[in-house]
């Protein structure tokens, strides 16, 4: 018999608790042993095919959006067009009416009169280019087409359709493969014009697609709309002779549809025959799955969606119930909740690079979103109780079989013993707890992965349990979070986590608040931790203590935060002129973190010099530095860092000159610098007067340059910028040239807020867009002119692709050649007094003024 080492063993027993968690996973999501990435046949109750039939008198509140799609492509001309290929994706969540839509516009008379043949094909669950073709064939000829090899399908297609203009309506369409995409288009290339409608409730799908495509995001009903549409599918009887009670009701019903068409149907025709009050409030208090018809019709249409996730985003959408109705959604609370939850890396990156192409596409960043009603609903029932909100004033007892539990705001009174099964408790941003023994929470703690908690409330009560939390993952005091860690009147309550005395005992931990550097020794034995913020390294310092830390054999830190604010635990402030200052470099030095690291922050830094480690080339994974706050004449030297991605430089007071000491510490050095720099911020560097050309420093990937409040630069370096698509500059007084990249496709520039702090400068028509921008789509505008300059000048032929124009300057009165941009669909002149006003009838106004625009979607306009 061999004898099984420990350590072995202990590593056996954690495997095998895992696998029993995800069988536990398994049977709570009804998962098969054939489950994969994705799921490819869902097995829900209620599937079927469409077609392209509809009665149009039945549909209600898409008029606009119809005309809006047949305007379209009636306009999509048919000569001399490179690609003959054209794709309308019409995007939306399921119930939305996307079909119905198609349909729509697929039989309107002016589209049919309009092609020489027209094919609908229902895609839905497999995208089978075979029998795609095969339906088209069968289409356009109108009769069976048997063949069953691709290439002879692709044949007889391409001599079908050779020439020819064609309609094709592709519903339900889930792909995501551009290959896919590439081998069903080959025969359409042969067409005079092939114009494809695609229903989809991906974006992904169409975005994928090697070919021009457009995207209408159909929304939900109005109000008004929802209710004629309710109205007609309830009642049947005139509306004026319906009892008020039921009027009531109703149109409370209408409202928790959120204008989903398909919800608002459902419940409208079950309640059509009844006359009860008591049965319509029934259907009012009712939870979507109590209701028989709404669970067989409604919810296998959402749940659609669920079933063709990737099986780790199934458990991020079904942690959303963790919210309540109608709750302001961060994004950036959604990744941290799924990083907390699924700890799966490639969630944050998939979702930033989502939020980064969003915002591409306007200058509004609107990051709080209102999960629909039924989709919460849907996320609360495929829960299956795993997920539990605490909230209300009473007596809550927590399901035995919850495993993560949100306490919402305003969640009093008391509450039983927690389950041995928690996993994570976390207290939702922003909220205010009042649960009278908030010990329960902790008294089966063993098994607690995540803990996001209140100072006030329920942080005291967890240091008696530090000693029992072996398997703590993340710690979290919300209030710290939200605050403001540089706000010298927040400082007091970083000093919360000294309470924590055996933090040291928490091996596993990944995560924890900001802590204060009088008790950097208890970070000696946390070497697991991923993310890390000290605090108050301006004072107390004991190099020793930093050495004792050993950050530099934390191989798993992959986010660091040196604070070196003035503040001490006797509130006694130090002024920049301390001797304290000079030490500075030497405590950082000791702080050198591990290699791997990914995120590094330092603020309030005091030294002249920077340490030796600071853009040293052997930080392979470092891809995001920010520097704020420091008193260092020169900026450190950081062209070296071949992963470096992101660079924010914020309130550097001394910086005079940007040069070869940024970019390399020689200038012979043959080798590139900033090799993989997308994005780079220089915010309040307001004595810099120059940035100067360093040879081997283009920045060859660099998308993204910001300059604000650079009161004194006069120029940017002489490089093409060839990457560069989005460019803001705000109060860069003495700037007068701006690179002109060819696939610049945003533009920012906010000059002045008043006229009085400056003379003079150039107009913006010369030299600012006197080259052509070819590739830009946005353009803002906010107060560029000098005081004597009334009119914007316009190129159209410099800027053939704009989408968006935002003006907002005090003196326009006029911008020439507007109408001229041919792919404009969105003016805003906000902030433009003196501009002509737009008199009321502004359907009769916009045809005469910007007749030219034929695209033109949405016109807001304030102050003129």
């Amino acid at each position: 018999m061999v004898a099984v080492p420990d350590e072995l063993a202990v590593k056996t027993r954690k495997l095998i608790e895992k696998f029993q968690e995800i069988q536990c996973y398994s049977d709570n999501f009804s998962l098969s042993e054939n489950d994969g990435e994705r799921r490819l046949a869902p097995d829900i109750g209620c599937s079927w095919k469409t077609s392209s039939v509809v009665f149009e008198q039945s549909i209600l509140g898409r008029e606009n959006d119809k005309e809006f799609i047949v305007q379209k492509l009636l306009s999509i001309g048919d000569d001399n067009v490179a690609d003959p290929l054209y794709v309308m994706a019409i995007v939306g969540m399921g119930g939305l009416g996307k079909t119905t839509l198609a349909q729509l516009t697929y039989n309107n008379p002016r589209v049919s009169s309009s092609f020489n043949d027209r094919a609908w094909v229902c895609v839905s669950d497999q995208f089978d280019v075979s029998n795609i073709t095969r339906c088209i064939i069968a289409a356009v000829k109108r009769e069976k087409c048997d063949l069953s090899e691709l290439c002879d399908l692709q044949e007889v297609l391409q001599d079908e359709i050779k020439g020819k203009k064609i309609l094709i309506v592709l519903d339900d369409v889930w792909i995501e493969r551009t290959d896919c995409w590439e081998l069903f288009f080959m025969p359409m290339r042969r067409t005079k014009l092939c114009t494809i409608i695609v229903t989809t409730r991906s974006e992904k799908v169409a975005e994928l697609m090697p070919t021009r495509t457009d995207f209408y995001n159909l929304d939900c009903l109005d109000h008004d709309e929802s209710w004629l549409l309710f109205t007609k599918v309830a009642f049947t009887i005139d509306q004026g002779n319906v009892p008020l009670g039921l009027v009531e009701i109703g149109r409370a019903i209408v409202q928790k549809c959120k204008g989903l068409p398909l919800a608002i149907k459902t419940l409208g025709s079950m309640l059509r025959y009844e006359t009860a009050e008591e049965r319509w409030r029934e259907v009012l208090d009712s939870k979507l799955w109590d209701l028989e018809q709404a669970r067989n019709e409604v919810l296998p249409s959402l749940e659609l969606s669920y079933k063709h996730m990737p099986i780790y985003l199934k458990r991020c959408l079904v942690s959303l119930s963790l919210y309540p109705k109608d709750y302001d959604i961060n994004e950036l609370e959604v990744i941290e909740l799924w990083n907390y939850l699924i700890s799966f890396k490639v969630i944050e990156m998939m979702t930033s690079m989502q939020l980064e192409a969003k915002n591409f596409n306007g200058f509004d960043d609107d990051d709080q979103h209102i999960m629909h009603d039924l989709i919460h609903d849907l996320a609360c029932f495929l829960s299956t109780g795993e997920f539990f909100r605490l909230d209300g004033d009473t007596f809550v007892e927590i399901p035995q079989k919850a495993r993560y539990i949100s306490i919402q705001d305003g969640a009093s009174g008391k509450i039983s013993v927690a389950p041995p099964s928690l996993r994570a408790i976390l207290v939702l941003p922003r909220a205010t707890v009042y649960i009278d023994n908030p010990k329960e929470l902790f008294s089966n703690c063993e098994k607690l992965r995540v803990l996001v908690l209140d100072q006030h409330r329920l942080g005291p009560a967890l240091p008696d349990f530090m000693g029992r939390l072996k398997l703590l993952r993340h710690l979290k005091f919300e209030s710290l979070e939200e605050a403001d860690i540089d706000d010298p009147s927040f400082r007091p309550y970083m000093y919360h986590i000294k309470g924590l005395h055996e933090i040291r005992c928490l091996m596993n931990l990944h995560t924890l608040p900001p802590i204060h550097f009088t008790h950097i020794k208890e970070l000696r034995s946390l070497n697991e931790i991923r993310e890390l913020t000290i605090t108050g390294l301006g004072v107390g310092l004991n190099i020793d203590d930093a050495k004792e830390a050993l950050l530099h054999t934390k191989r798993h830190l992959q986010f660091l935060r040196l604070d070196f604010d003035n503040y001490s635990e006797e509130m006694v402030w130090i002024s920049y002129d301390s001797p304290n200052n000079n030490q500075n470099l030497q405590l950082l030095e000791c702080l050198r973190p591990h290699c791997s690291l990914e995120e590094l922050i330092i603020t309030d830094y005091k030294s002249p010099k920077y340490p030796s480690w600071l853009g040293d080339s052997s930080f392979m994974n470092l891809t995001q530095v920010m520097l704020s706050s420091c008193r260092s004449q020169c900026l450190p030297t950081l062209g070296h860092l071949r992963s470096l991605m992101f660079l924010h430089f914020h309130n550097m007071p001394l910086v005079q000159h940007i040069g070869q000491e940024f970019c390399s510490h020689s200038p012979s050095v043959k080798e590139g610098s900033f090799p993989s720099l997308e994005e780079l911020v220089f915010n309040e560097m307001t004595v810099c007067s120059e940035w100067s050309e360093v040879n081997n420093c283009t920045f060859p990937c660099l998308c993204t340059l910001k300059i604000c409040r650079a009161y004194r630069l006069m120029s940017l370096p002489l490089v093409p910028f060839m990457s560069l698509t989005s460019l803001e500059l705000d109060k860069c007084y003495s700037l007068t040239k701006i690179p002109a990249s060819p696939r610049l496709r945003k533009l920012r520039i906010r000059w002045y807020d008043h006229f009085d702090e400056l003379s003079a400068v150039l107009p913006i028509n010369d030299p600012l867009l006197s080259k052509p921008l070819p590739s830009l789509e946005g353009l803002l505008l906010n107060n560029p002119l000098p005081i004597a300059t009334t009119s914007i000048s316009i190129e159209p032929q410099h800027l053939p692709l704009l989408r968006k124009l935002h003006l907002s300057c005090d003196n326009l009165q006029y911008c020439d050649r507007l109408t001229e941009l041919s792919c404009l669909d969105e003016l805003k002149l906000l902030g433009c007094p003196k501009f002509p006003p737009i008199p009321g009838s502004l359907r009769q106004q916009l045809q005469t003024l910007l007749g030219g625009l034929k695209i033109l979607k949405k016109l807001i306009s304030k102050n003129i």
